[in-house]
């Protein structure tokens, strides 16, 4: 490992280059993701834009129904990974702290789950070189006050970006209010932490804590999912651990190959009195906080909502952790703020990188690919036709809505039905769905009802479970 003490500039560069190179190859090479699809079926509706198969939360967890749809002002956004990656890019040459350390990029990039999302079009990229962009911004701030007092209208701005990342994930309505209440609390905490006499250490445990009490109030107040801390409290403290684990061990410090420098970090904090540090870990805790509190309540209210087995849910759900890389630039430049100089010929990174290289060249080279388009194109489907989609009921909705682009149903009027194995689908097909002329069966579906024919079959890719889909019509 010589030549990568002596070479380490050129190693960096290199692994800059293949990091990006996967990205762009699984950006190219995956299919989108179940909630892209879901994003993009959405129609114009009544006074707005609604999905026209029905809501992918339901009241009834094992069957859809098309009148369930809400309607909303505005039709979601799909943030492409490629604005992010050119952000994060621009990033890299812009600030000359980026500049110097091509390695936090590289690690950025490399970290499976980014290329993950950036085959999927899910908008981590995007969230991430948008919140590092204000964090950016306030290191700048620190800087060119040459580390006393920061400039206040930077840090507004700074905060201001950041808030603005965030709300990318929050419903277009909501956006300008909570913007505000973001700015108000930013604009707050860049007065106030500057007079807390408490060691970054502190900081960051206590904002953590607070991250996941916000969370907790929003749960009590019954605000949104949320309050399934209230109705279901034994099931959200189970999955609370876990998602520190998925979220913090896994994919923050394992995943980010931030493990060689947590124990020295650490102790290094405990000896600081620096705004600098204990701002940054303020918003590193904080974040961390509210994220994983935020994960385990998604694991428990989906978990209730599609019924599906506990705990292996948290399993199948475990990529929530992968939210924690929007807060990877502040970590990195707080890593390097306590360092001065971070060490990048620290062979305990080479080591980490060797460790998630093989999950990064799955996710770059292999991609994701989705059997339901194969399934849509084996359906011989007529202008104003139904079917109807059986499988496992978690993320049901989800799946059905990846038939609909492939399908054209908004041009062809075709209405998807969803039912789950749960229930008594095949005495529906003579009841409810009388109407329905084709079925599709995903993979985990054995049952074949009586008076019907299979037309088409596949094998569904290992990492969607593997298996055989069926689409059958009546005979």
């Amino acid at each position: 490992m010589k030549w990568f003490e002596e070479r380490n500039d050129h190693f960096w560069i290199a692994l800059l280059f293949v990091a990006i190179s996967l990205n762009f190859f699984a950006m190219y090479n995956s299919d989108l993701g179940l909630d892209v699809h879901v994003k993009s079926a959405y129609i114009e509706a009544d006074d707005g834009y609604a999905l026209d198969w029905g809501d992918i939360r339901q009241s009834n967890p094992d069957a859809s129904n098309p009148e369930e749809a809400t309607v909303v002002d505005f039709s979601p956004y799909i943030w492409y990974p490629l604005i992010g990656l050119l952000i994060l890019i621009t990033l890299r040459f812009a600030f000359p702290i980026m500049k110097n350390n091509p390695a936090i990029i590289a690690l950025i990039l490399l970290h499976p789950t980014i290329i993950f999302s950036s085959g999927k079009s899910y908008d981590e990229l995007t969230i991430l070189s948008l919140f590092g962009l204000g964090s950016l911004l306030l290191n700048y701030s620190y800087s060119r006050s040459n580390q006393s007092k920061p400039s206040i209208l930077i840090n507004i701005i700074a905060y201001s970006v950041m808030v603005l990342a965030l709300l990318l994930k929050v419903s277009i309505e909501s956006m300008p209010l909570l913007f505000v209440i973001g700015l108000i609390i930013a604009t707050t905490v860049t007065l106030t932490i500057p007079k807390i006499k408490l060691d970054p250490r502190h900081i960051l445990i206590g904002s953590f804590v607070l991250g996941m009490a916000v969370v907790f109030a929003l749960g009590f107040a019954g605000y949104g999912t949320s309050k399934i801390i209230v109705d279901e409290p034994l099931r959200f403290l189970y999955a609370l651990p876990f998602a520190i684990l998925d979220i913090v061990i896994i994919y923050g410090i394992f995943g980010m190959i931030l493990w060689p420098f947590v124990k020295s970090t650490w102790e290094k904090l405990g000896e600081l009195e620096d705004s600098f540090a204990s701002e940054f870990a303020f918003i590193i805790g904080g974040m961390s906080g509210l994220i994983t509190a935020y994960v385990a309540v998604l694991w428990a209210y989906e978990s209730i909502l599609w019924n599906s087995e506990w705990p292996l849910h948290m399993l199948t759900m475990g990529n929530n952790g992968r939210y924690i890389t929007i807060i990877s630039i502040p970590i990195w430049l707080l890593i390097k703020r306590v360092h001065g100089e971070i060490d990048w010929a620290n062979k305990k990174l080479f080591v980490g990188i060797l460790l998630i290289l093989p999950f990064s060249l799955l996710a770059g080279i292999h991609g994701q690919t989705m059997w339901t388009d194969d399934a849509a194109n084996s359906m011989d489907l007529e202008t104003g036709e139904h079917f109807v989609f059986v499988s496992d009921a978690t993320l049901g909705m989800h799946w059905l809505y990846t038939f609909h682009a492939p399908l054209e149903a908004d041009e062809n009027n075709i209405t998807g039905h969803w039912r789950s194995d749960g229930v008594d689908w095949i005495s529906e097909l003579d009841g409810d769905l009388s109407h329905v002329n084709w079925i599709v069966l995903a993979p985990e579906i054995n049952e074949i009802p009586d008076g019907w024919v299979l037309e088409d079959s596949g094998t569904a890719d290992y990492l969607n479970g593997g298996g055989t889909w069926k689409v059958m019509t009546r005979s």
